[in-house]
């Protein structure tokens, strides 16, 4: 366990973090350091793998014959929002339930992260308080790797053929645009991307991203009577006319939302850029025509004006998936019922990999790494969690789970 630890203080130290400006694949070269680092493992314990020209790392560590191919996957990218270069992972031995000081600046209160109270006792991997950790997913990827040098050094215990795969992108929505799920080889599979370790996830939003361009009509604004549109303004009042509580910071659960991203503008042209989600499809297309009704009701307001909206679908919630083919969930459901573990399951209230790979043909969803508040600062990983993940995946490609 201490040197599976290791390697992810290792893992988060290597810079990964994708980019939603390039269009490049991988979208930063540097996410491919870390794949590389993992294949220089794998070739040093003998295992055939290899990176595509997309960047994504396959293989497969044979198994028992007859036994469905599983299939475990974790992303080598971090986020965009917070910088993952000259990551300083802190260790927090047996927390003791009180402020964590991650730097001179910036501190993690249990009163203010009520998650921490859970973890009393336990070792914490935290920040230096400059980067995020990395956790998310270094900690799967680390995950992962443990799980099949446990099988290699270890041939005497039986398992079902592992097909793993390491991709990059995943923070930007991208993973699985390029995923082949027959070069994968699996019959299902599992993301190791979550927090809880006694969590799985199989639902996640609907999404689509919508885009409006207005233009105006510019006039000086002493002789602007009756002449000027501005368009900053109608931008303004675009948003007012969409759902007012069907906002992130008034919804939880399943409950649905549009999420002003960015916004732009003068009186000439203005742009605004909006996510939107929700868990149910039809529910998704409401919330997509609210978008339709005010451009009509602003575009009748301000004729001179021309206002663009332009709706794009993201990706679908893989529950529609899981429910036709469950193997997946009956198979982890007997790996917790033999570790007397009780499953528990929550909506993901974002998007994974495992949703793409889902519609692809290889239905998969997500299990939990440990690790918590994720994107930020304040990111932290539980050391005994983390070693939890690591025996629940091996219990999970075990051959006596069948």
């Amino acid at each position: 366990m201490e040197k599976s630890l290791e390697r992810f203080l290792r893992y988060v130290k290597i810079d990964t973090q994708s980019n939603s400006e390039s269009q490049t694949v991988p979208s930063d070269p540097k996410e491919l350091d870390l794949s590389r680092e993992i294949l220089r493992e794998l070739k040093e314990w003998g295992v055939e793998a290899h990176i595509d020209e997309f960047g994504v790392l396959y293989g497969k560590l044979p198994g028992v014959e007859g036994l469905d191919p599983i299939g475990l996957n974790a992303h080598v990218d971090t986020a965009e929002e917070t910088s993952g270069k000259n990551v300083k992972p802190q260790i927090i031995k047996n927390y003791d339930g009180g402020v964590i000081r991650l730097n001179e600046e910036y501190s993690m209160s249990p009163k203010e992260f009520k998650g921490l109270a859970k973890h009393i006792g336990e070792d914490l991997v935290v920040t230096s308080g400059d980067t995020l950790l990395g956790a998310d997913d270094k900690a799967g990827d680390a995950i992962i790797m443990a799980v099949l040098e446990h099988y290699i050094t270890h041939p005497e215990e039986k398992h079902h053929t592992i097909c793993f795969a390491f991709t990059p992108d995943e923070e930007i929505g991208r993973g699985p645009d390029h995923f082949d799920v027959k070069k994968f080889g699996a019959a299902y599979a599992y993301t190791v991307d979550g927090s809880e370790p006694n969590e799985i996830a199989f639902e996640n939003f609907n999404a689509a991203h919508a885009d409006i361009a207005i233009k105006g009509v510019v006039v000086h604004p002493g002789e602007a009577k009756n002449q000027m549109v501005n368009a900053a303004s109608i931008a303004a009042k675009f948003d007012t006319l969409l759902p007012e509580k069907a906002r992130p910071q008034y919804t939880e659960k399943r409950e649905g939302f549009v999420h002003l991203i960015e916004m732009s503008g003068d009186c000439g042209f203005a742009k605004m850029h909006y996510i939107i989600r929700d868990h149910d499809r039809n529910k998704l297309e409401a919330l997509k025509n609210s978008f339709l009704e005010a451009q009509k009701i602003l575009q009748k307001e301000f004729p001179a004006a021309e206002i663009e909206v332009k709706l794009v679908d993201d990706y679908r919630n893989m529950k529609e998936v899981l429910d036709k083919d469950p193997r997946a969930l009956t198979h982890i459901t007997k790996v917790f019922e033999s570790l007397n573990i009780p499953l528990i399951s929550n909506p993901i209230r974002g998007g994974t990999d495992g949703a793409g790979f889902s519609f692809k043909g290889c239905p998969t969803p997500n299990l939990g790494t440990g690790s918590y508040n994720h994107h930020g600062r304040f990111e932290y990983l539980s050391v005994q969690e983390f070693n939890q993940m690591i025996e629940i995946v091996k219990r999970c490609v075990s051959a006596e789970i069948e």
